[in-house]
Order: structure tokens, then sequence, then C-alpha cells
């Protein structure tokens, strides 16, 4: 049975009535996906509690609370599902390639926040502590750009717009694929897993 879909992105950031700009909800989502692969939240009400601490509170008994459960369930559908239907959830196609490259290195900061809830993380392969320096740099790369954005106008040409998208579902795939990896390192081998 296929994973339910996250809701829709920009309808969620409308139900928040201008208290969580684009980047913070994909921030959210990070949260979420950390906490879920580092094992630090397995219940809804663990994940709207981690929100409150780091001040992306979402009231309960509100439209956005209602559909901030519906993501919780549905990620931890994705991020269970035997064809890695799993899906970052950013900002539409629509939206400025800006706007959803900030949301991606606040997605890659949520989640390095989520899946330091528990503490210390245990000790990783080699591949997946690569990983996880990667998803560190595109976090400060972010944090980095926005810092550039209020500083100064750059006079360098643009680069192709072309080639920039092809270059943000690049970095949007491999932060998937190193998402499912630390979900499989860190959960360690299932009760049904074959032993080899």
């Amino acid at each position: 049975m296929s994973p339910d879909p996250l809701p829709d992105f920009g309808h969620v950031l409308l139900l928040s009535r201008g208290e969580l700009e684009a980047a913070e909800l994909a921030e959210c989502h990070g949260v979420l996906c950390g906490m879920i692969c580092g094992e630090n939240g397995n219940t809804a009400h663990d994940f709207m509690s981690h929100l409150a601490t780091l001040e992306l509170a979402v009231e309960s008994g509100t439209s956005l609370y209602d559909v901030m459960n519906e993501a919780f369930d549905s990620t931890m559908q994705q991020l269970a599902d035997q064809e890695l239907r799993f899906r970052l959830w950013l900002p539409d196609d629509e939206q400025p390639l800006e706007e959803r490259t900030q949301s991606l290195a606040q997605w890659c900061t949520g989640f390095l926040a989520g899946l330091g809830v528990g503490g210390p993380l245990p000790e990783l392969s080699e591949e997946a502590t690569e990983a996880l320096g990667d998803l560190q740099q595109i976090a400060r790369a972010g944090l980095s750009s926005a810092q550039a954005d209020d500083t100064e106008e750059t006079a360098e040409p643009e680069p192709d717009d072309e080639e920039n998208e092809k270059a943000f579902y690049e970095i949007v795939e491999y932060v998937r694929v190193v998402t499912l990896i630390l979900r499989e390192e860190m959960r360690g081998p299932g009760v049904d897993d074959p032993i080899h």
C-alpha cells in the first residue's frame, strides 16, 4: 500500500496565517525526519513538543495543528515504505528557486536538530558520518547565502536558470537518499530483516 502523501505545502503556509514562512515549514519537516531517524520521537505529541522547544510552536486545536499531525503520519509511513517513496516537504516547483533553496537548507538544519534531540549520536559508519557532514554543509550554505543577500549585491552574472534547477533537484535527491541511509543505519536491523 502506498504511503499517504504529505499535505500541500502552499496550503499549509496559508493555514499558518503568516506564523510560518516557507523555510520554517520545511525546517519543521526536517526536525520531524531527524527525530524519526534518531528514534527520538515516535508520536505526534513528541514532534509538537519539540517544535515548541524550537519556538516553531503550532497551537493545538487549530487547522495547522491538525495538518501537522497529518504530516507526522505521512512521514512515518514514507520513511517505513519498502519502495522508498519518502519525499522532502518543500515549496512547490512554481516558487522561486531562491525560496526553495533556502527551504532546503532550513530542512537540513531542522533534520540535524531533530537527530540531536536524544543526545549524542551512536557511532556511525564512515558513509553515514560523511553524509551528516554534507547535510551540515548544505545547511551552512543556505545560511551564508541568506547573509550575503542581506549584506551586499553581487555583480557576478547568474548561471543558467536551467542549470540551477538541475543542481537543486540533484541536491534534493541526495538529501532524500541520505535521510533514508541514516534511517536504516540508526534503527539497526528489524525483527523481519534477513540475517546474512
